[in-house]
C-alpha cells in the first residue's frame, strides 16, 4: 500500500489566502524553509518568498502579515479518544470534568455540583482523573463518593481501564467482599484491612462492573467507557474538544476504538458538516467481553466500512487492540494470539496497545504472534503501530519493530504527567495493585521503567515514530499546547528526566507531529508539510521553536490555525 498521489492545483493567481512575512518551516527536505504561504480552496498553492506568493493575490484574497512569526504544518496527535474528551466538555453536559483537579476535595466538589442537579438514581460520570500526583497521597474511595453522592450511583474513571465507584455503583454491579477477582481478563477489586471492596476496580474487576451494568441497562458492550449519549451530544461534544484543538493547533487526531455508535456520530458529523478536525478512526471491538468464538466470528462476518474509506475529514484507518496494562493481561496468549491471527488474515491494519512500561513479557509475546502473522499476510508496509511506546527500551525490540514496518505512535505528553503519579504515590499504587506485580520496589526506577521514551534510539534504529497524548486521559492546556513537543525534545517530564541522552532534535519533534503523522496514515503525499497541491493545514506559533531557548517552547502558544484553507482560530 502506498501514500496516494497529492492533486496539483492549477487554479490562476487569485488565492483566498495569503500568508506572508513569516518563518515557514515547511518539513518539506526540497524546501525547509519559506516566507510566504498561498492557499486556494483547500489547497496550497504556492510557497516561497514573499515576492513570488504575494504575486498570487487577487482582489478577494486575504492576506495576512504573520510579522516574522514561525508558521509550521498543522500538528496532529496519534493518539486520541476524541469523542470521550469532547464529552468531558463541561458546555456538553455529559460527564463531570475532573482532569484538572489536583486533589481528592477538588474532584468531590465538581461531583458534588453535579449530584446537586441530577434526579436520584441517575448515572454521575466523571472524566479521566488529573493523571499527576494527587494532593492527598492517596486515590478516592467509595466513602470519599457516597459522602457526596448517597442515591446516585457514581463512576470515576481513573486510568487506563482502571475505574473507582461509590456504594451504589457496587451494588447495581453485584460486586461485594465475597467476589473474587476475575482471571480473563485479569483483574483486581480492591479491598480494605476487614476484606471489603474500596470501590476501586482495576483491569478486568472494572471490566466485570461495565458488563454487569450494561446487562442491567439492556445496552450492548463497547471497548471504553461505559455510559451511552444521544447523537446530537456525541457531535456537540465533538464540536466543543474540537475547538480545543484548534487552539492546539492541531488539524488532525486518530481516535483510538470507537464503537458502532461513535462511528455513526462521526459520520452524522461529517455529514453536517460540524467536524472541526480531520481524524482516522481506529474500530474497537468490545473483544474483552466476547469469546474467542464471537470474535472470529465478528472478524469473518464483517461488513462496515473498510480501511481507508472515507474523505480527507474523516476515515477508517484500522482495528484497535489492548494487550495489557500495568501487567493485567486482557487475554489469554492463545485468545490473543487466535485474535491478532484472524484479524491480519483479514487485512485488517492493528493499533497495538501491548504494554503500559510494565515489563517484556507482553512485548515478547505480541512481536512472536506479529512475525507468526507476517509470515502468513505480509504486515511490513500496512503501518502497524505500537501504541504509546511505553516499555520499548531494548534494543533487540527495536530491530524486530523496523524489520516488520512498525510506527511508534509516542504519547510523551502521558508521560510528563503520569511520571509523577508513579514517583510520588508509588506506595499507593503498589498498594492498591494497579501494578500486578511489585518486584520494582524504587520507585524511580518504577518511574522510569514505566514511562521512559528512548526517542534518540529508536530514530537511529530507522523507526517511524510519531506524537502524541492520548487525550484525554491527559489533557490539553491552550496555555501550554506544545508541553508533549517539549518534553520529546528536552526528556523532562514533572518527574525529572527519566532517560537522559534520549530526546530528540528540534526538526525531529515537529516531524514526529506533522508529516510522520500523516506518513502513518497513509496521508503523507496529501498533508503533513507545506508543499504545493497538498492540503492547506497550518499552524502559526508565538515563537520561533526551532530557534528560541528551549525553555520558552513549553509557553509558546497557537496564534493560528488553518484547516483546510479556512481560518478556524485567531489567539
Amino acid at each position: 500500500m502506498t501514500d496516494p498521489p497529492p492533486t496539483r492545483s492549477n487554479r490562476p493567481p487569485g488565492a483566498d489566502l495569503i500568508l506572508y512575512g513569516g518563518r515557514v518551516a515547511t518539513v518539506d527536505p526540497a524546501r525547509p524553509e519559506a516566507e510566504a504561504v498561498a492557499v486556494s480552496g483547500d489547497r496550497i498553492v504556492a510557497v516561497g518568498s514573499d515576492a513570488d506568493v504575494r504575486a498570487f493575490g487577487g482582489a478577494d484574497t486575504r492576506s495576512i502579515d504573520l510579522r516574522g512569526r514561525r508558521l509550521v504544518p498543522g500538528l496532529m496527535d496519534n493518539h486520541t479518544h476524541y469523542l470521550l474528551a469532547g464529552l468531558d466538555a463541561p458546555e456538553v453536559g455529559a460527564k463531570v470534568n475532573v482532569a484538572r483537579a489536583q486533589s481528592i476535595a477538588e474532584m468531590l466538589r465538581e461531583i458534588r455540583q453535579r449530584v446537586e442537579v441530577t434526579p436520584p438514581g441517575e448515572w454521575v460520570a466523571t472524566s479521566a482523573m488529573y493523571r499527576g500526583a494527587l494532593a492527598e497521597g492517596r486515590f478516592p474511595n467509595r466513602h470519599d463518593l457516597d459522602e457526596v453522592a448517597p442515591d446516585n450511583p457514581v463512576y470515576v474513571f481513573q486510568s487506563g481501564k482502571n475505574i473507582i465507584v461509590n456504594s451504589y455503583a457496587l451494588r447495581l454491579a453485584g460486586i461485594t467482599r465475597h467476589t473474587e477477582d476475575p482471571t480473563e481478563p485479569e483483574g483486581h477489586v480492591v479491598r480494605d484491612q476487614h476484606g471489603e471492596p474500596t470501590g476501586h476496580l482495576v483491569a478486568g474487576a472494572a471490566d466485570l462492573a461495565r458488563a454487569r451494568w450494561w446487562e442491567r441497562l439492556g445496552q450492548p458492550p463497547k471497548k471504553w467507557d461505559f455510559l451511552y449519549f444521544p447523537r446530537e451530544q456525541q457531535i456537540r461534544a465533538l464540536e466543543a474538544q474540537g475547538r480545543i484543538y484548534h487552539a492546539c493547533g492541531v488539524v488532525a487526531v486518530r481516535d483510538m476504538g470507537v464503537a458502532v455508535d461513535e462511528v455513526e456520530a462521526y459520520v452524522d458529523a461529517e455529514q453536517q458538516r460540524r467536524l472541526p478536525v480531520r481524524v482516522d478512526l481506529l474500530l474497537g471491538m468490545p473483544s474483552r467481553y466476547l469469546t474467542l468464538e464471537d470474535i472470529e466470528r465478528s472478524l469473518r462476518l464483517y461488513f462496515g466500512p473498510r480501511q481507508g474509506i472515507g474523505s480527507d475529514r474523516l476515515r477508517v484507518g484500522g482495528l484497535k487492540i489492548v494487550v495489557q496494562n500495568d501487567g493485567w493481561w486482557a487475554y489469554s496468549p492463545e485468545k490473543l494470539r487466535a485474535y491478532m491471527l484472524e484479524a491480519n488474515r483479514r487485512g485488517w491494519t492493528l493499533a497495538l496497545h501491548v504494554s503500559s512500561g510494565y515489563g517484556d513479557d507482553a512485548i515478547e509475546l505480541v512481536l512472536d504472534i506479529l512475525e507468526e502473522a507476517d509470515r502468513e499476510r505480509p504486515i511490513n508496509g500496512r503501518r502497524f503501530s505500537w501504541e504509546h511506546g511505553l516499555g520499548l527500551q531494548n534494543p533487540a525490540h527495536y530491530q524486530r519493530i523496523q524489520k516488520l514496518g512498525i510506527t511508534v505512535a509516542a504519547d510523551r505528553l502521558l508521560g510528563w504527567f503520569a511520571s509523577a503519579r508513579s514517583l510520588g504515590m508509588h506506595e499507593v499504587m503498589q498498594s492498591v495493585r494497579i501494578l500486578k506485580r511489585l518486584e520494582i520496589a524504587d520507585p524511580w526506577e518504577r518511574s522510569v521503567r514505566d514511562w521512559g521514551l528512548p526517542f534518540r534510539d529508536w530514530l537511529a534504529a530507522g523507526l517511524l515514530v510519531t506524537g502524541g497524548t492520548d487525550n484525554p486521559a491527559v489533557h490539553y492546556d491552550v496555555d501550554h499546547p506544545l508541553l508533549g513537543m517539549y518534553s520529546a525534545l528536552t526528556g523532562e517530564t514533572l518527574a525529572g528526566v527519566l532517560l537522559p541522552g534520549q530526546s530528540a532534535t528540534r526538526e525531529q519533534v515537529l516531524k514526529m507531529w506533522t508529516l510522520d503523522n500523516a506518513r502513518a496514515v497513509f496521508q503523507g503525499q496529501r498533508r503533513g508539510s507545506i508543499e504545493v497541491g497538498k492540503l492547506a493545514d497550518l499552524t502559526l506559533l508565538s515563537d520561533d521553536i526551532l530557534a528560541c531557548p528551549v525553555e520558552r517552547i513549553k509557553d509558546t502558544t497557537v496564534l493560528m490555525t488553518v484547516v483546510g484553507g479556512q481560518v478556524v482560530y485567531e489567539r
